[in-house]
């Protein structure tokens, strides 16, 4: 379950460099259907499933965490260019990749997502529920208005806390 997130952005992807931009068609559902199935379906059955069957493991967790950052970044670029999101929404997901690999400079990859902080998963959410919420292929005036009135407060607070868990990563590999 946690390999076909990595299908899902693949198709994301795929969509992206398409051209094809018809939100209400086939393709717009496939998009918004391979969201919905990577960010809730896979990403929240597959720990548990693995840990009632006894099926957990270091490089699962890993490919987890992995498979999420890609599915979001995925997810960022296909919102922003089939949902209309600003620009500015793929830089907490970029940022993710960025800080990453400046941490890894110092810190071993296993201690800088360690006990992330209880606010780090609804943070996360918020952002893949405003990514679902603007590629929804029956989306109204509603919904998209809820988007542009949470878009310049969820995105900057992802981003904020794309920081915050970089310095407090740093903070806590120093001590």
């Amino acid at each position: 379950m946690t390999l076909s997130r990595g299908l899902a952005a693949a198709v994301l992807v795929g969509l992206v460099v398409s051209g094809v931009r018809h939100r209400s068609g086939l393709a717009g559902w496939l998009g918004w259907v391979s969201i919905v199935y990577g960010s809730i379906v896979c990403d929240w059955l597959d720990g548990p499933i693995a840990r009632r069957l006894g099926m957990t493991s270091e490089l699962g967790a890993r490919l987890d965490l992995e498979s999420d950052s890609w599915l979001t970044l995925a997810s960022a670029s296909y919102a922003t260019t089939w949902g209309g999101l600003p620009a500015y929404c793929v830089a907490a997901p970029l940022a993710r990749y960025a800080l990453l690999m400046a941490a890894l400079r110092k810190i071993p990859y296993d201690q800088i997502y360690a006990d992330e902080p209880v606010w780090a998963r609804p943070f996360g959410i918020a952002q893949m529920a405003l990514f679902t919420a603007a590629t929804a292929p029956f989306g109204g005036g509603v919904t998209r208005w809820a988007v542009r009135l949470a878009t310049p407060i969820v995105a900057p607070l992802q981003l904020l806390g794309m920081v915050l868990l970089y310095r407090r990563s740093q903070r806590r590999f120093a001590t």
